[in-house]
């Protein structure tokens, strides 16, 4: 066996240890099924080996693409763990690695990033994610939740924000994956606009 063939199952131990270390469960209403936040990492993981992706280094960032943001990993913690560079950096790339900027400070910052990265795997992992969350979003708004009542920020915010990721997705992310994309940000906006 050589190291690729176990670098997939440590990331993904290290993630669910990681999340679950910390009770990490994906946003809901009151009341609401709140998954556990390995679900979300399974899902970014899936979008992209149903896209016809199948790197793992790609795949072991897309269990690890939230460690840093949300379990209290730092660069050199995350590349001690998983001994591999090329991940830790996949992972910094889609990170958003000071959370006390604003929302707003943090995507745009977000979103310049994504504007100059040329490695299309990296847009890839942006996109699974940001597919995943879609969904999610939508599975809540179509049991008649308003977004605000599950983000910290309404409908306006977040239909801007996909709209922008949108524009940098477009013909850079795999055709298969951008219109998984597309298809849960045309359903976001539908939705959204219903629940006012």
């Amino acid at each position: 066996m050589n190291a690729s063939d176990s670098l997939v199952p440590l990331a993904m131990r290290l993630a669910e240890c990681a999340h679950r270390r910390i009770d990490h469960r994906r946003k809901a209403p009151p009341g609401e099924d709140r998954p556990a936040y390995f679900l979300h990492l399974t899902e970014v993981a899936w979008l992209l080996l149903d896209s016809g992706l199948h790197d793992d280094e790609l795949i072991a960032a897309a269990f690890l693409h939230d460690i840093i943001e949300d379990c209290d990993y730092d660069q050199a913690t995350l590349a001690t763990a998983v001994g591999n560079p090329r991940v830790v950096a996949m992972v910094i790339a889609v990170s958003e690695t000071d959370k006390r900027q604003s929302w707003e400070d943090r995507q745009r910052q977000y979103r310049e990033r994504l504007a100059t990265l040329n490695d299309p795997l990296l847009l890839a992992l942006s996109c699974a994610d940001k597919t995943s969350n879609l969904t999610d979003m939508n599975r809540l708004m179509a049991k008649g939740y308003p977004v605000s009542s599950f983000t910290s920020r309404g409908f306006a915010a977040q239909q801007a924000k996909f709209v922008a990721l949108d524009r940098l997705f477009r013909g850079r992310a795999p055709e298969r994956l951008y219109g998984r994309f597309q298809q849960a940000l045309a359903e976001f906006q539908i939705r959204g606009g219903a629940l006012g």
